[in-house]
């Protein structure tokens, strides 16, 4: 039974749903352990240790510490919205900035990647959905630029944002090699000039 399993000092659970505090203190000691010690260095034992409640709990509650994680973090992942300073490059600089903050969650690329994708089809399609959220910002930033004359209007810009997200989850989730700011700024400098004489954006 759970009395047997709880650590001193323990939360109990109350009644058939979850006790509101001991589930946050769940997801706060999950996103403490995944800073402290990587997403391989987290277990279920660790995180209800942590939280002070039940092993057994947690376990009811989520059934493996990938299903934890990914709620710990959820709130962390959805994009924000385009950013818009007037110049397409440095939006787009912000842009992947952004992305790569996302990919690299609490410092580790395996959190994100491998709480969703060890959570089977389920996870991998969260998984996708993500990288999609995140697409769209970046394609309306680039319909701006169009729009302000700071790109041509014959960019591919969905290709443009796959291949932007396509570099960086390589880089960061199967390489795990750090994204530097000159990494970034060089795939900026790969977008086509202003169309015109001038070279300038259209304000």
């Amino acid at each position: 039974m759970d009395h047997d399993d709880r650590p001193a000092g323990s939360r109990p659970r109350r009644g058939p749903h979850r006790d509101p505090d001991a589930h946050e203190a769940v997801l706060a000691a999950t996103r403490e352990l995944v800073a402290e010690f990587g997403y391989k260095g987290v277990t279920m034992e660790r995180i209800a240790s942590r939280a002070g409640v039940a092993r057994m709990t947690v376990y009811r509650w989520w059934p493996n510490k990938a299903a934890v994680i990914t709620e710990a973090v959820a709130d962390r992942l959805a994009p924000g919205p385009a950013p818009d300073t007037g110049d397409v490059r440095e939006d787009a600089l912000l842009w992947l900035r952004g992305l790569v903050r996302t990919l690299t969650l609490l410092g580790d690329p395996s959190v994100v990647t491998g709480a969703l994708t060890e959570r089977g089809e389920p996870g991998r399609a969260e998984l996708r959905d993500l990288l999609k959220a995140h697409a769209e910002p970046a394609a309306q930033l680039m319909r701006n630029g169009v729009a302000r004359g700071g790109l041509p209007e014959d960019l591919p810009v969905d290709a443009v944002v796959d291949g932007w997200i396509g570099y960086v989850v390589y880089r960061t989730v199967f390489l795990g090699q750090e994204i530097a700011e000159a990494d970034l700024l060089d795939l900026v400098r790969l977008l086509p000039p202003p169309p015109g004489p001038s070279g300038g954006e259209a304000g």
